[in-house]
C-alpha cells in the first residue's frame, strides 16, 4: 500500500519557527492505518478494527502541531538520545564527565531539549524494497514481511547537544508488515563513543483514545523480574522477582490493581512506571508482551530486541485536552516502551547504552494488532 502525505499545521505566529511539517499516513491492506509527523518523529494515530470490524484510533495524541509543541508528555514521539532517567544528570565515559540538563528533579529524563522528541526530523517515503533493505542492514533477525511503502525519518544530533558527546546520526523507519504489525526500526551512528537508547512514547488505549482509563486492559509480559527504584524513580541496582507480587504479569492480568497499589514503588510514581527485564537477545526480535482490551476485543503484541520494557500507565496526563477536544484523564493510556534499563550508564551489570564510534546500532520493535476470539 502507498503513503499519503499531508501538511500538518495549526500553529500560532509566536511559536518557534520550523520548516514544513508533514503528516504521513500509511494504510494497510486490511484498511487499518497509522499516521506519523516529522515533529518528534511522532505517531499521531493508529486506527485498527475491533471485534465488530469497526475502526478506532487507539493512541492518544493531539489535533495540531501547536499542541504537540506545548506538551511535555512526549505523546507518540521517538525519545532519545537516551530514553528514561540518568541519575544526577551526569555520567562518565572514557574518563570524561558529561553534564546533562536537570529536567526531572536532580536527574535527567529523556535527554532534555533539544532531544529526539522535541526537534523536527527529515521525512522520506521509501519503497517497499528500500524499506526491506534498511531492515536487512540491521542484521537483526526478524520474521517480518514489510507491506507497501514506508517512512524514514532522519536527524543529526550535534556533538554536545544536551551535553552528550559525538555527532549522532539517527534514523527511524515506520512501516506496516503483512501480519498487521506497526514496525519501528531505530538506527544510530556517531563519530564518537556516545549513548544511544531510543524508544517510542505512544500512549495506548485499545478501546479507543477517547474511552477513559485502561484499568481493565490485560497485560502479559515475558519477564520474571524488575529493576527496583528509589523515591526518585532511579534504579537502585537491585532486582525483584515479580512472581506473586503486585508487579506480576507473567500471566495476563488487569492493570488496575497494580497501578492503584500502595506499594512504595507505585506510590513514588503515582502509578505504574516500572522497568521489566525482558528475555530477549540483541540479534533477534522476539515476543515480549501482549496488551488486550476485553470490551473491544482488540489486542496488541509487542516484539523487540531491546532488553527492557518500561510500563507507564499515564500517571501524569490528567486534564490534558487531546484529539477531537477529548479530555484525557489520569490512566487514559499505557506506554509500553521498549528500551534499555533506566540509568544503565551507572550500572555495570545492566545492558550498556554506549555505542562505539562509527559502529551503527539498531533496535527493532513491532506492535502487532489483532482481535481476540
Amino acid at each position: 500500500m502507498g503513503v499519503d502525505v499531508f501538511p500538518f499545521s495549526g500553529i500560532k505566529k509566536n511559536m518557534p519557527s520550523h520548516g514544513e511539517v508533514f503528516k504521513y499516513r500509511l494504510t494497510h491492506s486490511s484498511g487499518a492505518f497509522f499516521s506519523v509527523i516529522n515533529y518528534g518523529a511522532s505517531i499521531t494515530s493508529i486506527c485498527v478494527r475491533d471485534k465488530e470490524g469497526e475502526l478506532a484510533d487507539v493512541v492518544l495524541g493531539f489535533s495540531c502541531l501547536e499542541e504537540y509543541l506545548n506538551s511535555s508528555s512526549c505523546h507518540g514521539a521517538v525519545v532519545g538520545r537516551n530514553a528514561n532517567r540518568i541519575k544526577s544528570a551526569s555520567f562518565s565515559l572514557n574518563g570524561i564527565e558529561y553534564i546533562l540538563p536537570k529536567n526531572d528533579g536532580p536527574n535527567n529524563l529523556h535527554g532534555g531539549s533539544p532531544s529526539f522528541h522535541n526537534v523536527f526530523w527529515e521525512g522520506k517515503v521509501l519503497s517497499c524494497n528500500e524499506a526491506k533493505d534498511y531492515l536487512a542492514e540491521s542484521q537483526i533477525h526478524t520474521e517480518y514481511e514489510i507491506e507497501g511503502e514506508a517512512v524514514l525519518f532522519s536527524y543529526c544530533s550535534p556533538d554536545g547537544a544536551c551535553g552528550f558527546p559525538g555527532n549522532l546520526d539517527a534514523a527511524v523507519l515506520y512501516a506496516w508488515t503483512t501480519d498487521l504489525t506497526l514496525l519501528i526500526a531505530y538506527r544510530g551512528e556517531s563519530d564518537a563513543d556516545t549513548l544511544f537508547n531510543p524508544t517510542n512514547h505512544a500512549y495506548f488505549n485499545l478501546k479507543g483514545h477517547d474511552s477513559g482509563n485502561i484499568a481493565w486492559h490485560h497485560l502479559w509480559i515475558d519477564s520474571g523480574r524488575i529493576t527496583n527504584k528509589d523515591s526518585e524513580n532511579i534504579p537502585d541496582g537491585t532486582y525483584s522477582q515479580v512472581k506473586g507480587s503486585i508487579f506480576d504479569f507473567s500471566n495476563p492480568a488487569a492493570l488496575g490493581p497494580t497501578m492503584r497499589s500502595s506499594d512504595p514503588q507505585i506510590l513514588s510514581s503515582l502509578g505504574l512506571d516500572q522497568n521489566y527485564c525482558l528475555n530477549t537477545v540483541h540479534k533477534k526480535v522476539s515476543l515480549a508482551a501482549r496488551l488486550s482490551d476485553p470490551f473491544s476485543g482488540r489486542a496488541m503484541e509487542v516484539s523487540t530486541n531491546s532488553p527492557g520494557l518500561q510500563v507507564y500507565t499515564g500517571n501524569h496526563i490528567g486534564g490534558c485536552c487531546g484529539k477531537g477536544g477529548n479530555e484525557y484523564i489520569r490512566f487514559a493510556g499505557v506506554c509500553l516502551e521498549t528500551q534499555l534499563y533506566p540509568d544503565a550508564i551507572h550500572h555495570e551489570d545492566f545492558p550498556s547504552p554506549v555505542i562505539a564510534a562509527q559502529k551503527p546500532c539498531y533496535y527493532v520493535t513491532g506492535y502487532r494488532y489483532f482481535v481476540e476470539s
